[in-house]
């Protein structure tokens, strides 16, 4: 079989955040079909496993001559490389333990993969994004967490159990902020969406002439700390600036130790606009090896908010393939 000649299937792709769930219809090409973007039922497992089987049956149905060879899943979480059993889950507590490839799999009638969410991101980066011709590079994804991937010779590094990659919770600060891994000084705790609001809320009522203050009937987001920042408010400067130290600092320590060609940055945070890539970009350059730093490229990903979904789409089309030419 060559999914590439097989122009009418499909596979749905889906990006299951802590604040939300992606999933699309995704094509053999990579080219999305449909798409749906729900909050995440995150408190109980049955309805989790409802949500996402619903989802996905409704994007079965979006057009009727596609056919729906598999499902991919991109998870915030550990995901044993063994068994695909999911090790932990600090977002969705109740997932701890849990075969959701196996229970996908048995209720929705195919074949399911299940994989780290920064892994499927770089995998879709890899595949369709900004890392097609790039053989080692690491993707790191900030939005409600912080994750990375580390692609090597165009392989997924996963160490050991498949744990790898859990960048968001290295320290960068010695006896820092709690994080709710139970450890402190994390980086997710600094850089991450949550942490952005949390300055916000701490500072605003300081600083009564920020723009940020005509914001009232919702809450303030990282993309809204980065438009007042580009427009030059004080207070939102800072803030940005105190994220792209931070993940200057991580970024700096990976380039240094892993000399790679490209690292990528995604997720919700990076999309919030440019002044946050500027700024990290300058806070490695600061901080890395002059050689490592002239080899190295560092981009947002050309995917946006649509790696997970593609690239845990393209996940499940390979091993799909993979499994069809072994057997």
């Amino acid at each position: 079989m060559n999914y590439a000649d097989q122009t009418r299937k499909c596979f749905i792709g889906m990006d299951i955040g802590g604040a939300y769930i992606k999933a699309g219809l995704v094509g053999v090409d990579g080219k999305i079909w449909a798409q749906r973007h729900q909050d995440v039922q995150r408190d109980d497992l049955g309805s989790l496993i409802r949500q996402i089987v619903a989802m996905a049956n409704e994007l079965s149905l979006a057009d009727s001559a596609l056919q729906i060879m598999g499902i991919g899943i991109g998870f915030p979480g550990l995901i044993s490389a063994r068994d695909s059993v999911i090790s932990l889950s600090p977002n969705i507590p109740s997932l701890n333990g849990i075969h959701l490839k196996e229970i996908l799999t048995d209720q929705l009638g195919w074949p399911a993969v299940i994989e780290n969410d920064a892994n499927v991101g770089a995998y879709g980066e890899m595949l369709v994004g900004a890392a097609t011709s790039v053989e080692n590079f690491i993707y790191i994804s900030i939005g409600t967490r912080v994750g990375a991937a580390i692609v090597l010779n165009r392989q997924i590094y996963r160490g050991v159990g498949g744990y790898a990659g859990e960048l968001g919770h290295t320290s960068v600060v010695p006896d820092g902020k709690a994080c709710f891994c139970g450890r402190t000084g994390c980086l997710e705790s600094y850089v991450s969406a949550p942490s952005i609001a949390q300055r916000v809320e701490e500072r605003l009522t300081l600083n009564p002439s920020s723009a940020l203050q005509i914001i009232t009937d919702r809450p303030i987001n990282a993309q809204d700390v980065s438009a007042a920042a580009s427009l030059g408010d004080p207070m939102a400067i800072v803030i940005i600036g105190e994220v792209a130290r931070y993940l200057g600092i991580a970024i700096a320590n990976l380039v240094d130790f892993l000399n790679p060609e490209l690292v990528i940055l995604g997720g919700g945070v990076i999309g919030a606009g440019n002044v946050l890539l500027q700024l990290t970009i300058e806070e490695v350059r600061r901080r890395v090896l002059s050689p490592c730093f002239e080899d190295c490229q560092i981009v947002c990903s050309h995917l946006g908010p649509s790696a997970g979904v593609i690239g845990a789409s393209l996940l499940a089309r390979d091993i799909s393939l993979r499994s069809h030419n072994s057997g």
